[in-house]
């Protein structure tokens, strides 16, 4: 009796083992800080945990070295029944490192330690009211601002909209300077790569689109990344290292000013734009290539559900 209990125990407790779920990749992706000890002492650390599907994650490194410079490294991970597992080269060394409740230890064999926490970050601007005088062309509720196609349809979820098929139009068309605010939401695509992971960009009225796209630890072509003037200038900076690109699954902003210069009343030359990625500034000052007009705005349908909400635009005079 004693050991057929004890044998069902055992056994429960190994198949317990045997079949227990790996942690899902979009708890295990974010962003995580921490520190690393090694011969040279206790440093600082922040990481970028990127899923990449199939089981397969990379750790994007940074450290702010004592005198000013940056040292970044990336370690390669995998799951492998329950567990989540990290290895690679720190500053030459070997360094191995597992994922648990949230957090990523590990070790070199020289002595050497590395914890890291995960971390949630948030715009310091998510959710800023639309000042006196802006023009309001999303709320989640009103669309009238908004030109709708006839089979078009607003789909609402967690207070913005997902992007419908064909994109959304604003009915008002501005030729002058204005600032603006804009919030979206990029979906988990582990598996994707470059452009396929949660594509769409917001369209200027001179026809100039500042990108959306998972950049999280992900880079692609020339103005390509989220942020980037599209196909011709990246943000300010721009590697797997950015700090202005949060991980998907959490709401995102845009805050742009954009100036025009008028000559007869008439919009005359390029439009100046800066940009700021999440309270990061990406863009400054920064000329682009097609001349001022008036024009509306538009959000890209390029097949993937990004959502949208919170866009406001407040016409400014004299491009102040």
């Amino acid at each position: 009796m004693f050991r057929t209990a004890l044998c069902l125990v055992v056994c429960a407790a190994w198949t317990s083992g045997l079949f227990a779920a790996p942690p899902q990749e979009e708890v295990v992706q974010g962003l995580y800080e921490g520190t690393l000890k090694d011969a040279k002492g206790e440093q600082k650390v922040e990481a970028r945990v990127v899923a990449l599907g199939k089981n397969a994650y990379k750790i994007f490194l940074r450290r702010q070295l004592a005198n000013g410079k940056v040292a970044t490294a990336e370690l390669d991970g995998k799951t492998a029944g329950d567990a989540v597992t990290f290895a690679g080269k720190i500053d030459g060394a070997d360094w191995s490192a597992a994922y648990g409740d949230g957090a990523v230890k590990g070790t070199s064999p020289a002595g050497g330690r590395i914890e890291l926490k995960r971390v949630v970050r948030q715009s310091p601007t998510l959710g800023e009211k639309p000042p006196s005088g802006a023009v309001v062309l999303l709320d989640g509720k009103n669309f009238d601002e908004l030109a709708k196609k006839s089979d078009q349809e607003w789909k609402l979820v967690d207070g913005g909209v997902e992007i419908p098929k064909g994109g959304m139009n604003a009915k008002r068309r501005f030729d002058g300077s204005f600032k603006m605010h804009v919030e979206f939401f990029i979906p988990f695509r582990p598996a994707a790569r470059g452009q396929g992971r949660g594509n769409s960009g917001v369209y200027l009225p001179n026809g100039d689109e500042i990108q959306v796209l998972d950049s999280f630890g992900m880079t692609t072509y020339k103005g390509g990344g989220c942020g980037g003037l599209y196909a011709y200038k990246d943000p300010d900076p721009f590697d797997q290292f950015s700090l202005a690109s949060l991980p998907p699954l959490v709401w995102q902003t845009y805050d742009i000013e954009y100036r025009v210069a008028k000559k007869d009343g008439k919009p005359a030359g390029k439009p100046r734009v800066t940009a700021m990625h999440n309270g990061i500034k990406i863009h400054d000052n920064v000329e682009l290539q097609r001349d001022a007009r008036a024009g509306g705005f538009h959000f890209q349908d390029h097949g993937n559900p990004v959502r949208y909400r919170n866009i406001w635009v407040l016409p400014v005079e004299n491009g102040k």
